[in-house]
């Protein structure tokens, strides 16, 4: 897989590891859900996404809280255009909690889509295809339209619209036959007795 491009943290990132996730009732988050963010917080990116079953049900859930929280920014964080110290993102935080969910979610999935297209991926057998495509026909996961929205609607949100464009064409570029090809042309090559 290409290496991902690279992309500027988001503006309110300081504010990401402080977001409570239980007075967000407008997210619909279920329980479960709750301690997934919570232990996917606490752990390394490479533990949640260690199994790919874990790794989709992660993915789902960061898309579902885009899918909720994009719904419903009020818009002050989408005026923010420079990086922000800790202060002034937790002000964004109490003005605009949705916009900095819509931003922590975007900032994760672009975070698991880097990780996955590292060697680390190829390694331990989780890629882009295998957690956001599910069953044996390999359909892209229902979510990623949330991806779709925030860039067609998110409120001019400079960061979020190009993060999300960048995590789609990430994502369906994976789906490519020319990718699949060159995945399991280099695999071959790297295997034992090559």
């Amino acid at each position: 897989m290409a290496k991902v491009a690279s992309i500027t943290p988001s503006p309110v990132s300081a504010a990401f590891r402080h977001i409570q996730w239980d007075p967000l009732t407008s997210l619909r988050l279920t329980p479960q859900e709750t301690a997934l963010l919570r232990m996917a917080e606490t752990n390394p990116i490479e533990y949640t996404l260690g199994d790919a079953r874990d790794a989709t049900m992660y993915v789902r859930v960061l898309l579902k809280l885009l899918a909720e929280a994009s719904a419903n920014v009020s818009g002050h964080v989408a005026k923010i255009s420079e990086e922000c110290n800790e202060n002034r993102a937790l002000d964004a935080l109490d003005a605009d909690p949705l916009g900095v969910v819509s931003h922590y979610s975007i900032s994760k999935i672009y975070t698991i889509l880097v990780t996955l297209s590292s060697p680390w991926g190829a390694e331990n057998g989780v890629s882009v295809g295998n957690v956001f495509y599910a069953g044996t026909d390999g359909a892209l996961i229902e979510q990623w339209k949330a991806l779709l929205r925030v860039i067609s609607k998110a409120k001019g949100d400079v960061y979020a619209q190009r993060c999300a464009a960048l995590c789609l064409a990430q994502i369906l570029l994976a789906a490519c036959p020319s990718q699949r090809g060159t995945r399991s042309a280099s695999a071959k090559d790297s295997s034992p007795g090559r």
